[in-house]
């Protein structure tokens, strides 16, 4: 038995602390992280062990050398360029020529693999994937298993909608030989990615053994003091070094603590450190080696390296302090601030809470951090949420923020892109789109502005002034205290996930590019932006059909851009029109609509992205039946023969695409998704027509004459038309449920399912039954989850609605 540990991350997460040392060789409590699995192996009987390394490596090589000081045989497989988790082994492939077990060289574990190894060799399957059920599973592999610990379904680091399981993939393999026939080397290539569905897909059995161990990945600051915390409260069963010469403190070897120092357990203080007078150390604190803790200073909940100066009267609570720092006395350094290696605080600063300062830097005297030397500021985890980054103004969202925020986005795309920038008409908007300006010229980025739009104009600008993408600023309508950030990509389409935690990482290490001054480029202003739009719209209509047809529309808009936008084009295409005053009062609108004998109502939001029809009779029309009007218009005007939609879409549409012979597929809901599937099977349209198409029917200001055109087309009205679209009965519920028990959920909403066959995880849980089907969506924002029923019968869906609702209250109550 052999055992191969990976050790080529650089841990960006965790910078300042990995700017110089890689991160398994991150010191906890007195050893580097990846000796604790070194450890592992050699405990469970393994001593034959090969190292993948590949960033800082010979920082590994030579601290451990060939392994003998440790009691085991190491042999080190270098990578010249990252080449992926299942890339880095594959290197090893003439080591490991029996069965071999994986672990990772940045996590923490006590996990039985003996208890493992036997459970592999009685599957007998070519892997065996270690598992662990935690609360909140996003920034891990989710694992789906069945009755027999065979492996169904796995996704990597997925969104609250897409958790399936509360078991997560700890990195920890038993695997046999065979897999390497799979792939060649020098190949650039994952385990959970790559290989792992190869496997399954050639029908090669994966299983999951679920451990009753402790785990914890060290992939953030956060994750590294838990585990220093975990280790000193006994949470993990690992072998701490030093004498504990009493419950709960460790003391490491030739240390000089005076007698007047206050030692509250637990807390463990490394080989040669001194501690002065009426210092005090913890609870759950960790001093390393060589350090010096002068007089009256107190280290409460934090970690220190080695080799640091702790002057006078310094206070440290919950700070983590790397290698060689010198804090000079009556420094500060407060919750989740971190200090990168040889810095100088000078005396009486201020490091505030979660302040991040690279290495080598010198703070004066007297001086607050707040905003951080190099490192990002005091944000939240991820402040992109389902419409962009939204915040108050001045409060979450300042200038500063919206200029950095800027200069992140800008420093991911190429110095010759080009970027339009938006806002709504209001002073705040305009104002934040200055600092937006700012932040993408300072990167060298060539900014085209287009003044005042709706969000749905910018969009189309977007795609089809070959910007690479942009970015709008709108005040809430509701409430002008709250300003949204949209960006968008080259196609128009809000930015993907992936792009977010791109931008998100930028932003929080501050890792700009910049740009000599001549490289910086004047902003553009481009003024005919709104007749290119309406020219758009009116060239994809039967322009001189609808001129005949005498049509009228009343209809209320909540922005003047918008309201201009439809004058006009009602004007153009002779339709009367009359702006109904009263807002938001759909009843209202629904009455002047019957009473003025119109064929057509609509309210229309400040952005143009929602909006609400209303029929000649007055019938207000129902969100889901909205899709099935959309699916309607790509398949008689722009002659559309496949008809995509998101998964929580009603299955009138479904029908419909049948009653025209055109294909139907279900997807992911970001509309990235959406567009991709129509591309890959409306062969016969290119690119640019598609998303022209796609982008036309989720503007209500487009669909407001589209339908118009649709119902020119029927030679009918839009009662006729919403008359024969399938009729079906969709509820609703919020299901309050906390963060911790969203993966919980869903895996019991599996596991509870008798028929496999009728569960679809394209996102969230779908359960297709005979009269109905349901869907349980965990939201990516608030502590709750969504349910939505639908049947042809009302009863049944209010009865699936109730089934499913209890059942999912009593998984989270029990």
């Amino acid at each position: 038995m052999k055992g191969i540990i990976m050790a080529g991350g650089q841990g960006t997460r965790l910078r300042p602390l990995t700017c110089n040392i890689p991160k398994p060789m991150i010191p906890l409590i007195g050893k580097p992280v990846i000796q604790y699995a070194i450890e592992l192996l050699r405990d469970s009987g393994i001593q034959e062990i090969g190292i993948t390394v590949q960033y800082l490596a010979d920082e590994i090589i030579n601290y451990f050398g060939d392994g003998s000081q440790l009691g085991v045989n190491l042999q080190y497989f270098t990578e010249e360029i990252p080449m992926g988790t299942a890339g880095s082994v594959k290197n090893a492939e003439e080591f490991l020529n029996e069965t071999f077990i994986v672990v990772s060289g940045d996590a923490i574990t006590d996990i039985n693999l003996n208890e493992a190894l036997k459970f592999h060799n009685k599957k007998a399957g070519v892997g065996t994937l270690i598992l662990k059920e935690v609360d909140v599973p996003l920034e891990y592999g989710v694992v789906v298993t069945d009755d027999d610990d065979k492996i169904t379904e796995f996704l990597e680091k997925p969104s609250w909608s897409e958790v399936f399981s509360d078991k997560v993939n700890t990195g920890i393999y038993i695997l046999e030989p065979q897999i390497f026939n799979y792939y060649e080397k020098n190949e650039k290539f994952d385990f959970s990615n790559d290989l792992f569905p190869i496997l399954m897909k050639d029908n090669m059995c994966l299983y999951g053994y679920v451990a009753d161990c402790y785990w914890c990945d060290i992939g953030s600051i956060d994750q590294f003091m838990k585990c220093n915390y975990d280790i000193l409260n006994k949470k993990v069963n690992v072998k701490i070094l030093g004498n504990e010469v009493r419950k709960g403190v460790w003391i490491g070897d030739n240390c000089s603590i005076s007698p007047s120092v206050k030692i509250n357990p637990p807390v463990y203080i490394g080989d040669n450190t001194e501690v002065y007078e009426d210092a005090e150390v913890g609870p759950l604190s960790v001093i390393g080696k060589d350090n010096i803790i002068s007089d009256r200073s107190t280290i409460k909940r934090s970690v220190i390296f080695d080799n640091c100066y702790i002057s006078k009267n310094v206070e440290a609570r919950a700070a983590l302090i790397s290698n060689k720092v010198q804090l000079e006395s009556w420094v500060s350094v407060f919750e989740e601030a971190a200090i990168g290696d040889e810095s100088i605080i000078g005396k009486r600063s201020v490091i505030k809470p979660k302040a991040k300062i690279w290495p080598n830097k010198i703070v004066g005297n007297s001086e607050t951090v707040r905003g951080n030397l190099i490192w990002g500021g005091k944000y939240q985890k991820s402040f992109f949420g389902q419409k962009g980054i939204t915040g108050e103004v001045n409060v979450d969202i300042t200038p500063e923020f919206v200029s950095k925020l800027a200069s992140a986005y800008a420093s991911i795309l190429s110095h010759d892109a080009k970027v339009a920038v938006s806002c709504s008409e209001d002073n705040v908007a305009k104002m934040l789109k200055q600092s937006l300006k700012a932040g993408l010229m300072a990167i060298g980025i060539q900014v085209c502005d287009l003044l005042n739009t709706t969000l749905q104009v910018t969009r189309k600008a977007t795609a089809f002034l070959s910007f690479n993408g942009s970015i709008h600023i709108h005040t809430d309508k509701a409430d002008n205290q709250i300003v949204n950030i949209v960006f968008m990509d080259a196609d128009g389409l809000n930015i993907e996930k992936v792009m977010k935690k791109k931008i998100e990482n930028k932003f929080k290490r501050e890792d700009f590019r910049r740009v000599r001054a001549e490289n910086i480029k004047n902003a553009v202003e481009l003024n005919d932006i709104m007749a290119l739009y309406t020219k758009n719209i009116l060239n994809k209509l039967q322009t001189s059909s609808i001129k005949k047809g005498n049509y009228s529309i009343v209809f209320v808009a909540e922005s003047n851009i918008v309201g201009s936008i439809m004058k006009y084009m009602f004007k153009e295409l002779n339709i009367a029109f009359s702006v109904y005053e009263n807002g938001h009062d759909l009843k209202g609108l629904s009455k002047t609509v019957k009473d003025t004998k119109s064929n057509l109502g609509m309210w229309i939001s400040d952005e143009a992205d929602n909006y609400v029809f209303i029929d000649e009779k007055g019938n207000i029309i129902k969100d889901e039946v909205k899709e099935a009007i959309k699916a309607l218009v790509l398949l008689n005007i722009f002659k559309f023969k496949t008809i995509v939609t998101s998964v929580d879409a009603s299955y009138s549409v479904e029908r419909l695409a049948d009653m025209y012979n055109a294909k139907f597929i279900r997807t992911k809901l970001e509309e990235r998704n959406i567009i991709d599937e129509y591309i890959k099977n409306e062969v016969d349209k290119d690119k640019k027509y598609i998303i022209n198409a796609y982008l036309l029917i989720t503007d209500a200001v487009s669909m407001s004459v589209l339908l118009i055109d649709l119902i020119t087309r029927f030679k009918s009205t839009l009662s006729y038309i919403i008359d024969m679209i399938p009729q079906y009965h969709m509820k609703y519920l919020e299901i309050a449920c906390p963060w911790e028990l969203k993966g919980k959920v869903m895996r019991n909403i599996i596991e509870k399912c008798d028929d496999f066959s009728c569960v679809d995880l394209i996102e969230g849980v779908r359960l297709n039954y005979h009269q109905c089907w349901a869907l349980i969506m965990p939201d990516l924002n608030e502590p709750f989850c969504k349910v939505y029923t639908e049947s042809e019968k009302e009863e049944d869906a209010e009865k699936a609605l109730k089934e499913l609702s209890f059942n999912i209250e009593k998984i989270i109550r029990y």
